[in-house]
């Protein structure tokens, strides 16, 4: 079936315009206009990234080698970085006592004021997840081993674990600071592309969404799908990226209360940093985006993404790792440290410098 005809179908019985449905305790807005502006071919160019290497992935993710201590990810070639481990995260397949509430797979990270928030999706669950916020100021006092060793099965202050919901792959938390709000994508825990995107906000008390945008985005005929990752600039827009056609797409968008506008930023990247697109993150101290693969990073000014466009190659940095483990997310502290979330076992590991 065309996607045209399954728009109309669907909007049909929805009945026209813009909708409100009553979910348990969020509203679900569908946006009936395409959320996408319209662009072509010739609008577009490539930027040629030379100095990023594809980093393929192995048959399996490495290890912490040390998993119930400190350790560390060194860079081999590119910008420099050195990642040291900053916390232990709980590792346990039942938190709290509770089977579904499996915490040895995070997702996805981000900060908001002064706690850490972590999406979880168990494989188990089919793309139900669970976020859980952890006091600072708690994890700071903190051995690493009480950390690691927490809601096992007690709870333990300064860590609230939210409820079920659907998260799907679960790697998009992000934190919009211009407007205090927290977001996350609902995809397919496969990641294969929808006809409709679904966008929804994240309590930072109940850990459970309280506004949930669904959209469609249609290209002059070809369906857009929808982001696996997404991170917030200083303005509150909107940024996560992509592969389509072999090149690197980023996109930017605006949330509103009800509805959702993106744009395809007018340059693609022709070179992708490996074998999967697992975080996007953003430094609000040097304006910069990061786009992370598994033991592999390139880095960009937002500015330059904005209008026509001015990215030159130069402006783009790239770090190569050799780890070995998987690279779930990367956030930035207040002061500009780089924050990385690995599992096996879990942990954030922060950068000796700021960036």
């Amino acid at each position: 079936m065309k996607f045209n005809k399954l728009l109309v179908g669907v909007l049909t019985g929805l009945s026209l315009g813009l909708m409100t449905v009553a979910t348990v305790n969020a509203a679900t807005y569908v946006q009936k206009s395409n959320a996408i502006y319209q662009y072509s071919g010739s609008s577009l160019r490539t930027v040629n990234n030379r100095q990023v290497h594809f980093v393929k992935v192995g048959s399996d993710y490495n290890w912490s080698n040390n998993p119930t201590g400190k350790d560390s990810i060194h860079s081999v070639s590119g910008a420099k970085w050195t990642l040291e481990t900053k916390y232990l995260l709980p590792n346990n397949h039942e938190a709290l006592g509770k089977t579904d509430w499996d915490m040895t797979n995070p997702q996805a990270a981000t900060f908001a004021g002064n706690y850490l928030f972590v999406l979880y999706a168990p494989h188990q669950n089919h793309g139900r997840g669970f976020v859980v916020r952890f006091d600072m100021h708690k994890l700071n006092s903190s051995s690493l081993s009480a950390i690691q060793g927490a809601l096992a099965p007690k709870r333990m202050a300064g860590i609230k674990v939210g409820p079920m919901f659907e998260v799907g792959h679960g790697q998009s938390l992000a934190y919009d600071r211009k407007h205090h709000s927290i977001w996350t994508w609902r995809d397919r825990p496969d990641m294969k592309p929808t006809a409709w995107s679904t966008i929804q906000r994240v309590s930072s008390t109940s850990l459970k969404p309280n506004k949930v945008i669904k959209f469609h985005m249609n290209n002059r005929g070809a369906m857009v799908p929808a982001g696996h990752n997404l991170t917030f600039d200083n303005s509150g827009h909107a940024y996560w990226w992509g592969i389509s056609g072999g090149k690197v797409k980023i996109y930017r968008a605006v949330i509103g209360n009800r509805s959702v506008k993106v744009s395809l930023t007018k340059q693609l990247l022709k070179k992708s940093t490996g074998t999967h697109e697992q975080s996007m993150g953003y430094n609000p101290h040097n304006g910069r985006l990061y786009l992370v693969s598994d033991d592999s990073i390139q880095t960009l000014p937002a500015r330059k993404l904005a209008g026509r466009g001015s990215l030159k190659p130069r402006d783009i940095k790239y770090t190569r790792f050799h780890s070995g483990r998987e690279f779930e997310s990367v956030i930035f502290d207040r002061s500009g440290h780089g924050m990385l979330l690995t599992n096996r076992n879990p942990e954030l590991l922060r950068s000796t410098t700021a960036y």
